[in-house]
């Protein structure tokens, strides 16, 4: 079968059964980075392309529900089926079919390799030891609970189930179809840091198997890029406390929007005339806006922090007004040009950011500034030279940093003409 972009809609099918290693539960409400297994599952497949998701499961406890409602309030479409033939009901015969077999977990980039295909597929492991608790295919490999396949096979195999189990009798049919096989563990990409091989399916039969998936859900917010501050400060203060937070079930939007109340209590006490503590809260505000990004990159959602960050950025900017205005009332206008000078070099770097993105300009280099780069030199800055030529330094850090990337833009411009 050739690779290929489907034009057809995709849809999930979940299977969520009763499983004696899990005593008088599901796998799929297993607890997961402060949510549940089965939340991941439907990301993951949200995220390949999936329109809706339906999931097959005889009965319905209360953590299930629970994880539905949230995907529901999250704005997936999810539905819940209690039989096979009910399951194969809600889709449309238009659609192809992302089969997710009970409890198991896969890596993203193996997901999108599997739907990018035309026809059948699924997604295969070598057959070793190491994945011995897989189902086997033949001599040469294991299925690792991943398959794709038209609405046509879903009614066929229902028709003919009779005890079977469905995803067995449907892993049959796929091999038996000649159904492509993709490797679980193939090189996520040309783009991959040296062809690195991609984290292996789980299947989830207890805590200590989902702490493995967790650990690695935990090492996608360990950001690579940014500035000194993102990635050595915040990293520093949000690391250790990203597993508390999400092990507690803590919103990541509540989490962005207590950092932007923070920011907003700065601008309150610097309007009182009290700007060391204004100058104090802001890097608070900084570090809890990181954290809520981070909680949003472990679950490979959209930033629930965009809106709370502007709110934090004008808070400081409201206070380096009020600054700008106690110093230019002893010494002159022209600090209020200085204060200016800030804002506009973070914006000018802004407007560049997708020039510099579609010439290929050099990378970013690390000592740039940014927003909460500047909280945080602040107080340091004051303690050193007062008020007035903290402004000042911030204001030539901003200014040189802007001035660095319109080189680097300028640069590439001049290279594509030539």
């Amino acid at each position: 079968m050739p690779r290929g972009t489907s034009p057809l809609p995709l849809a999930a099918l979940i299977a969520a059964q009763d499983q004696v290693d899990r005593g008088d539960g599901l796998r799929a409400v297993l607890p997961l980075a402060g949510r549940t297994l089965i939340e991941h599952q439907a990301g993951l497949a949200r995220r390949a392309g999936a329109a809706h998701v339906v999931v097959l499961v005889e009965r319905v406890p209360a953590a299930l529900a629970q994880s539905i409602d949230r995907l529901r309030r999250d704005g997936l479409r999810i539905e819940i089926a209690r039989s096979v033939g009910d399951a194969v009901d809600r889709f449309h015969p238009e659609e192809r079919v992302l089969l997710v077999a009970d409890g198991v977990v896969a890596a993203q980039a193996a997901v999108d390799a599997l739907v990018d295909t035309a026809g059948p597929a699924l997604l295969a492991l070598p057959d070793t030891q190491d994945h011995a608790a897989f189902e086997r295919i033949d001599a040469e490999d294991r299925w690792a609970g991943y398959a794709v396949m038209d609405k046509a096979m879903l009614v066929e195999t229902a028709n003919m189930l009779g005890d079977w189990d469905f995803s067995s009798t449907l892993l049959r049919r796929l091999v038996q179809g000649d159904a492509l096989r993709i490797p679980a563990l193939a090189p996520d990409g040309p783009a991959s840091d040296g062809g690195a091989p991609l984290p292996p399916p789980v299947i989830a039969t207890g805590p200590a198997a989902t702490l493995a998936i967790e650990h690695l859900l935990l090492r996608r917010a360990e950001r690579g890029e940014g500035n000194w501050a993102e990635r050595h400060l915040h990293r520093l203060i949000a690391a250790p406390l990203l597993p508390q937070v999400m092990v507690r079930r803590i919103d990541e939007r509540h989490v962005a929007w207590g950092a932007a109340a923070v920011a907003v209590l700065a601008v309150l006490l610097a309007a009182f005339g009290l700007f060391w503590g204004a100058v104090l809260l802001l890097p608070l505000a900084a570090a809890g806006g990181a954290l809520a990004r981070r909680m949003g990159l472990v679950w490979g959602e959209a930033p629930a922090e965009f809106l709370p960050g502007v709110v934090r950025m004008l808070s400081a900017a409201a206070v380096l007004g009020l600054l700008a205005r106690q110093e230019a009332a002893t010494g002159g206008w022209g600090w209020w040009t200085i204060a200016a000078l800030v804002p506009a070099a973070l914006a000018g770097m802004a407007a560049l950011k997708p020039v510099a993105r579609a010439l290929r300009a050099a990378p970013t280099p690390l000592w740039t500034a940014s927003g909460d780069a500047l909280l945080w030199l602040a107080p340091a800055l004051t303690v050193l030279g007062g008020w007035r030529w903290a402004i000042a330094a911030l204001a030539v850090y901003a200014g040189a940093s802007f001035l660095e990337r319109f080189r680097a833009v300028w640069k590439s411009a001049n290279l594509c003409d030539d």
